[in-house]
């Protein structure tokens, strides 16, 4: 699904209030769980438990460095994700070379955070792995506020239900309105409905 919905262009107005100090917690709340998936993609072979802390430092240190986000600008194909992931890589990669510093004291040898702890150069976030956890970010938030909708009643209630088995289920429409205990049309009007109200949460969310 991901791969046939546009998403927009930035907004540069939120991401220069975000630079100025007014706006950083506004962004990092839409950008967190990109940064997160991405941290998680780029360190995959870190415990756990400490990858779970260096995203937090991370976001906390974004958080309380605003001016981080001034070196943002619009550019030819570039994208503020893209730039926002450098910086939180960059961080993700000092927070890990500072765990290994303290550990080696005690486990001088083969310990697999010596290649990432002792580099020293600033690394470039690549742009597809960024893109993958930006959509997958996008996509789990917009799935959300679906359910949330049908659970505040703004849709029917069985919308999320219908539109998970039709789209990701591939469930056909004749044996899901039968399940559902629907008429054919009324099935397809409330697919419909799904798929727009989907496509609003994403478009919402899809700042760059």
């Amino acid at each position: 699904m991901a791969s046939v919905i546009p998403f927009p262009p930035t907004r540069w107005s939120l991401i220069g209030r975000a630079s100025s100090g007014s706006g950083t917690t506004e962004l990092l709340d839409r950008y967190a769980d990109c940064l997160t998936r991405y941290l998680h993609l780029r360190f995959p072979r870190e415990d756990p438990s400490d990858r779970d802390d260096v995203v937090q430092e991370v976001l906390v240190h974004l958080l309380e460095h605003p001016e981080l986000l001034a070196g943002a600008s619009p550019r030819e194909g570039g994208k503020f994700r893209y730039f926002l992931a450098t910086v939180a890589l960059n961080q993700a990669r000092n927070a890990f070379r500072s765990r290994w510093r303290q550990r080696n004291r005690e486990q001088p040898h083969d310990n697999h955070l010596m290649a990432a702890s002792e580099a020293t150069a600033t690394e470039t976030a690549d742009p597809h792995a960024v893109d993958q956890a930006w959509q997958a970010a996008v996509l789990a938030s917009a799935w959300a506020d679906l359910r949330g909708w049908a659970s505040n009643g703004s849709i029917e209630a069985e919308i999320p239900a219908l539109i998970t088995a039709h789209l990701v289920d591939g469930m056909p429409l004749r044996e899901l309105a039968q399940a559902h205990h629907l008429s054919l049309a009324t099935c397809q009007r409330r697919i419909a409905k799904g798929r727009t109200w989907l496509q609003k949460a994403i478009t919402d969310r899809g700042i760059e």
